[in-house]
């Protein structure tokens, strides 16, 4: 009966992990950078964003794609520049860069993967206001869903650092390696936030 038990124990485990991996992928960066680049981005409103204390996001949205540019308003050479972006292939993936004393720390974060977001993320992208967005990034706070983070500069031990908080995330280490090359090159992290400014401008 024991040795039962604990195959059924090892089956459910095993399960759970495949539910794990083909519920969680990290996409390319790369690929959603495109997605980014071939939108038309109108620019809705301005407001506080989840999780600000004073300064504003601006909010542009695309067919495809929903951007908030943080630290925008007012506008100021600010120490920190951040986009979250929202989108149903990719979830939530935040871009971030803050100056720390001569070092730019730089990081990719999959917030959100697309599995969970599907069910905050249902209408039309266009309807969607920021305070529509802090409803949706406020109940995602609160959860402890999986993300995955990569960074040039972590506060724990000022080195690269790429983790999830999940087992079994397909495509990580092919994730690991785009992202890590992103955050340790200074001018290829250029060009990223470059493609995206230039998206939200054009």
């Amino acid at each position: 009966m024991q040795m039962k038990l604990f195959f059924i124990v090892v089956a459910l485990l095993f399960s759970a992990n495949l539910s794990l991996a083909a519920q969680f992928e990290a996409k390319p960066v790369a690929d959603l950078i495109k997605l980014v680049e071939s939108g038309t981005f109108v620019q809705k409103e301005v407001g506080l964003v989840f999780g600000f204390v004073s300064i504003k996001s601006c909010l542009y949205i695309s067919d495809e794609v929903i951007i908030l540019k943080n630290y925008c308003v007012p506008a100021r050479d600010y120490p920190a520049k951040g986009y979250t972006i929202f989108s149903r292939e990719f979830g939530i993936i935040d871009l971030y860069e803050e100056q720390i004393e001569t070092d730019l720390k730089r990081d990719i974060m999959i917030s959100t993967f697309p599995d969970i977001l599907k069910d905050y993320l249902s209408s039309s992208l266009s309807s969607y206001d920021i305070t529509a967005l802090n409803e949706i990034l406020e109940k995602l706070y609160y959860k402890n869903d999986p993300a995955c983070w990569s960074t040039n500069i972590s506060f724990d031990t000022g080195l690269p650092v790429v983790e999830c908080s999940a087992a079994g995330v397909v495509h990580f280490d092919q994730w690991a390696t785009e992202t890590q090359a992103l955050t340790g090159s200074l001018d290829d992290w250029k060009k990223l936030i470059g493609s995206v400014e230039t998206s939200l401008n054009k």
